[in-house]
């Protein structure tokens, strides 16, 4: 597997599976940033933020570990992309959980 096809790929796998836990926290998260924020752009830019973040982190992350790669056969990748990238996931969704613990519901 050539290095180019094994960064395309574990970019793909990284895309994938930020994607993923994105769509399932959407919703959810949406709720509590509603109740959260007291104006709806504020709302929206959390969940933007949060939406950038949960791509970056993963991403980062793999790009960081993909160098480790000795020997770029297509399990090497595929193991090293997503122990990555659920690594960057991980690290991403704490922050937010720790930010979003922390935050303070508006007395309406």
């Amino acid at each position: 597997m050539s290095p180019l096809s094994a960064l395309a790929l574990a970019v793909t796998i990284s895309l994938i599976l930020s994607t993923f836990i994105l769509v399932l926290l959407m919703k959810p998260l949406c709720g509590v940033l509603q109740q959260i924020c007291p104006r709806g752009d504020a709302t929206t830019f959390w969940m933007s933020f949060t939406a950038v973040m949960l791509y970056i982190a993963p991403l980062l992350f793999t790009m960081l570990f993909e160098n480790a790669i000795v020997v770029p056969e297509l399990v090497n990748v595929v193991r090293t992309a997503l122990a990555s990238s659920l690594f960057g996931s991980f690290a991403a969704l704490l922050v937010v959980g720790y930010q979003i613990s922390q935050a303070r519901i508006p007395v309406r």
